[in-house]
C-alpha cells in the first residue's frame, strides 16, 4: 500500500466513445497522486486501444482484463480493480462520467486532515447531451439522527463515483461489491457500511463529478430490463435480513416501507417477464415477499391480499392494487 496514492478503479465495457473523456477527467486533476486502473469486462469495441494509447503518454493509467475466473459484470471487475490496486485511498468511478479537477484534491486534504475518518464523500451533477440544465445530486445526510432510516427512506446515500475510502477501512469491513447483484450494487454495499459504521465526511462547496444523464448512460440502459429488476428485489431483501439482526427504533416502519416497495417491484417483474420467465419469477421471489410477513410485525392481512393478487396474476395478469400499500410509502423525497 502506497502512502498518500489513490487507486481510482473503473469498470468498462464497450465504452470507447466516452472513456478517454472520462479518463481526461483524470488527467486534468490537480491532486496528481493517482493510478487509474481500468477493468475491461470483455469489450468487443476500441476500449482497450483507447486506454493503451493513453497508457502509453500516461503511465498512472493501467489496463487490466477481468479475469476469466470471474464473474461477467461491472462489480467482479470493481472488485479485481480494488485487489490489484496500490493506493492508500480507492475511488471506484464509473466509465461514462467525469470528474471535476479538484475530485481528488478535495476528498484527499478531508482525510489527511482528521485520522479518525473512514471516507470522504462529495456530490455530483447530471449532465445532458442536449444542452438541458445540469439536475444537481447532493443527497441530505441527517434528515433524523437515525442513519438507518436516513439511507433507507430519507435520499441519505452515496453514488458510486462520491466515496474516497480508506483501504485499510474496507479491508478491515471485509465488505465489497456482490459480484451477483446487476443493479443497485452501490446502495448495498454502502448500505452494508452504514449498518457497520462509517466516520465520514461530505465535501458541499461544489460538485465534485458529473454523471452522464442522456441515453449513453449504462444505467439508463440496463434499469428496466427484468435482470436488473430481480437485482434490486435480492438487494432489498438483503435489507430486510440485515434489518432482522439488529435493534433499531424505526425498524417496524423500515420494513413496511421495505414490503410497499417489494411488493410493487415483484408485479412489475411479473409484468415484466415473459411466459417462462414468470413461472421462475412466482416460484422463487413471491415465496420471499410471503416472508416478509411471517418474519416481521407485518398485519397477515395483507398476506391474504398479496396470494389472492398472485392468483389474479396468474390468470388475468392484472391486481395491481392487491400489491400497492401507499400507506408504507414512508419516503422524504
Amino acid at each position: 500500500m502506497q502512502k498518500d496514492l489513490v487507486s481510482i478503479i473503473i469498470p468498462a465495457f464497450n465504452r470507447a466513445d466516452v472513456l478517454a473523456e472520462t479518463m481526461n477527467s483524470f488527467l486534468a486533476q490537480t491532486y496528481k497522486q493517482w493510478e487509474c486502473i481500468i477493468v475491461d469486462d470483455g469489450s468487443t469495441d476500441d476500449t482497450e486501444t483507447i486506454v493503451k494509447n493513453l497508457s502509453q503518454k500516461d503511465s498512472r493509467f493501467q489496463f487490466h482484463k477481468r479475469p476469466n475466473n470471474r464473474a461477467k459484470g461491472a462489480n467482479a471487475c470493481r472488485n479485481y480493480g480494488f485487489e490489484v490496486s496500490q493506493g492508500e485511498f480507492i475511488n471506484w468511478f464509473d466509465s461514462d462520467d467525469i470528474a471535476a479537477p479538484g475530485f481528488l484534491s478535495e476528498k484527499v486534504a478531508m482525510l489527511q486532515k482528521d485520522g479518525t475518518l473512514d471516507m470522504a464523500a462529495g456530490y455530483g451533477e447530471v449532465f445532458y447531451a442536449d444542452g438541458r440544465p445540469n439536475l444537481n445530486v447532493c443527497p441530505v445526510d441527517d434528515y433524523t439522527n437515525n442513519e438507518v432510516e436516513n439511507y433507507i427512506l430519507h435520499d441519505f446515500c452515496f453514488y458510486t463515483n462520491s466515496p474516497l475510502w480508506r483501504k485499510s477501512y474496507l479491508l478491515e469491513k471485509n465488505e465489497f461489491f456482490d459480484e451477483n447483484l446487476h443493479r443497485g450494487q452501490e446502495k448495498d454495499l454502502h448500505f452494508r457500511l452504514v449498518i457497520k459504521g462509517i466516520r465520514y465526511i461530505r465535501f458541499k462547496e461544489f460538485p465534485l463529478f458529473y454523471k452522464r444523464g442522456d441515453n449513453k448512460s449504462i444505467s439508463t440502459q440496463a434499469g428496466s430490463s427484468l435482470k436488473a429488476k430481480k437485482s434490486v428485489f435480492e438487494f432489498r431483501d438483503k435489507q430486510f435480513q440485515i434489518l432482522k439482526s439488529i435493534e433499531n427504533p424505526s425498524k417496524n416502519k423500515l420494513n413496511e416501507y421495505l414490503f410497499y416497495r417489494q411488493a410493487t417491484l415483484y408485479y412489475d417483474m411479473i409484468q415484466t417477464a415473459n411466459a417462462q420467465e414468470r413461472a421462475e419469477v412466482y416460484k422463487h421471489y413471491f415465496p420471499k415477499l410471503k416472508a416478509m410477513i411471517g418474519e416481521s410485525h407485518i398485519d397477515s392481512s395483507f398476506g391474504r391480499k398479496i396470494r389472492f393478487g398472485n392468483w389474479m396474476l396468474k390468470l388475468f395478469k392484472k391486481g395491481y392494487k392487491f400489491f400497492y400499500f401507499k400507506q408504507f410509502d414512508y419516503r422524504s423525497f
